[in-house]
């Protein structure tokens, strides 16, 4: 009788361990494809990067989540990406394991030299960089003197081939007609809108078009100042300047409708949307039933422009010979190779849109953002051209002086705090303290939203003991920190508020201050899946400091910026060295230089 029960007990358990397998089996079916694992064509430019190699698992390999669908029903999946544990380091890992570092934080830690690029920002020896004759580290205006800290990343004036560079996809105009491009602004936050208008502007620019900015309105999260709600991008950038103007025509919403919405422009406004659109010329809100909505505006330039159909998962390529042929192919390789990835669609530029008088960029409900780097979505085949593009953003794209003033006299008041403590800056003005950014506000990606203790046990190592620490922060309760206060010197930027002269400062540029402040830290650490943090990291590699010195705060994702990778899904959440490294030459670079003593 015993006997009986025992087998049928057994029978059960076995059969419920066969369902569990092939129920596993099918969950994994939905995650995972077959592929071989072994990539047999990979190397230092041509890696299968976009895998995870899971050895239990045998040929099966996880897909790293696109933006798109991560953003569809993204909790799940997105999950299931973080979850997983990377064990090794190897050709088709862009991780390390646990606990493992190519850098050694912690040697030397009173000194940040080690960390930064003996070259400078160049990242490359004089010789191999041409498009730096006659060019000159920009000099920041300020009241108080910042020669000291090179706190300005870019060339003014730039060198003398940058100057006098004519792309070769210009349109020319016929019958003395301008070409113009116009856009939307895009609705996210600012740094989704930054990254929106450097491709904008290299797009004008290659295109040799008049770029027409949008009307001031509100943008996401930048509100604070309630006397002004409505902002434009030049509140943020100096667009002023000559050396910009000469390479790209920019006028505004108003001054273009005045040239072209008359009955005797290139694009008379319909009578009876008239009053409408001009309500919003100078500026407007995103609400439909607004008295100076947006909209009518939008649906005008829509209809007369043209729709080159280009969004974050496109590759826009600018096809053209390249001087040196065998640079040229392995650009187009690189291109080839980054284009072929999920999600992707390749748009060449080709002469429907070269002849458009005018061409415009929407961003609609569904689609149309341009959510992505400008070096992830528009390629140049030629490498010397392709990189004149990153020079101009870093050289003409950065912010207004006023805010680096501003975050220079923080950054003064850190390094002096840091000197007492032991801690001296560098030769090239950066250290001298540490930095963070700890995202805490409406980061959709839950996850990455760890404890005060979480970031203190991961992050411990990179510290010098009673170092400054300089977070950037949304988060509101500085109670938060109290774990890190208890080992550092933790600083905020509410604690300058009387150096960096606050209060003279518009208050939407308090984020853009912090960005600058944590860019010069000896040692950063930053919030995973954050485009605050991807651009602070940008802001260090045109500094030249090292990817040593950048780290994220989460365990398992903490030393993935030590190793080059090249931009792949999601492009928008963190940035890649391609857009930094080896930008003065006039070759493609696959990989950080390796520095001789």
């Amino acid at each position: 009788m015993c006997r009986t029960v025992l087998k049928k007990i057994f029978l059960i358990l076995a059969l419920t361990s066969i369902v569990t397998i092939f129920s596993s089996h099918k969950t994994i079916s939905r995650h995972f494809h077959r592929q071989n694992v072994q990539n047999k064509n990979s190397s230092k430019v041509g890696r299968n990067r976009g895998h995870i190699h899971i050895p239990e698992l045998a040929n099966f390999v996880i897909d790293m989540p696109d933006p798109d669908d991560r953003l569809k029903d993204g909790k799940e999946r997105h999950e299931n990406f973080l979850n997983q544990t990377p064990h090794q380091k190897g050709p088709d890992s862009d991780f390390f394991s646990p606990g493992e570092s190519v850098a050694q934080p912690g040697k030397e830690i009173g000194n940040a030299s080690q960390i930064t690029n003996k070259y400078g920002r160049q990242w490359l020896l004089s010789e191999k960089t041409p498009a730096l004759v006659g060019a000159s580290a920009a000099k920041i205006t300020c009241d108080v003197d910042l020669n000291n800290l090179q706190l300005a990343y870019w060339n003014d004036p730039q060198g003398i081939r940058d100057q006098n560079f004519v792309s070769p996809f210009r349109s020319e105009e016929k019958n003395g007609k301008t070409k113009y491009l116009t856009f939307e602004s895009d609705h996210g936050g600012w740094n989704n809108v930054r990254m929106a208008l450097e491709i904008i502007f290299v797009i004008a620019v290659a295109t040799g078009r008049t770029l027409v900015l949008p009307p001031d309105q509100p943008l996401y999260l930048l509100r604070a100042d309630k006397k002004k709600i409505q902002r434009g991008f030049a509140d943020f950038y100096p667009f002023d300047s000559p050396s910009l103007q000469k390479l790209v025509p920019i006028i505004t919403t108003e001054e273009f409708l005045l040239r072209e919405g008359g009955d005797d422009g290139q694009f008379p406004i319909p009578t009876d949307k008239r009053q409408q659109i001009l309500n919003a010329q100078n500026y407007c809100q995103n609400r439909e039933k607004s008295d100076i909505a947006c909209h009518p505006l939008w649906y005008y330039l829509r209809d007369v422009g043209l729709d080159a159909k280009i969004d974050g998962g496109s590759c826009f390529i600018f096809d053209s010979p390249a001087e040196n042929a065998e640079n040229g192919e392995a650009m187009k390789a690189q291109i080839d190779k980054i284009c072929k990835l999920k999600g992707r669609r390749t748009q060449y530029y080709n002469k429907e849109i070269q002849d458009a008088q005018l061409l415009h960029f929407s961003v609609k409900r569904k689609g149309g953002r341009l959510l992505n780097h400008f070096y992830a979505l528009t390629f140049f085949t030629d490498p010397v051209i392709d990189n004149y593009f990153k020079r101009f953003v870093r050289d003409h794209l950065h912010y207004n002086d006023s805010v680096f003033c501003a975050a220079g006299k923080i950054i003064k008041a850190l390094q002096e705090e840091g000197r007492n403590l032991g801690f001296s800056p560098d030769k090239f003005g950066a250290g001298g303290y540490s930095s963070m950014h700890v995202r805490r506000g409406d980061l959709q990606f839950k996850e990455v939203k760890i404890p005060a203790e979480e970031w203190l046990e991961n992050t411990q190592d990179l510290w010098g003991k009673n170092e400054v620490l300089y977070i950037a922060t949304d988060e509101k309760d500085q109670t938060f920190f109290d774990p890190i206060k208890k080992h550092y010197t933790v600083k905020f930027l509410n604690d300058y508020w009387d150096v960096g002269g606050l209060s003279n400062v518009d208050p939407n540029h308090f984020g853009m201050i912090d960005t600058i402040i944590a860019s010069r830290g000896r040692m950063f650490a930053g919030t995973y899946q954050s485009t605050f943090t991807g651009f602070i990291t940008r802001m260090r590699g045109y500094h030249g400091m090292l990817a040593s010195a950048s780290w994220y705060g989460m365990k398992r994702q903490k030393s993935i910026l030590q190793k080059w990778v090249d931009p792949q899904n999601s492009f928008f959440s963190r940035e890649f060295p391609v857009g930094w490294v080896g930008i003065d030459g006039d070759e493609l670079v696959t990989d950080y230089p390796h520095f001789s003593n």
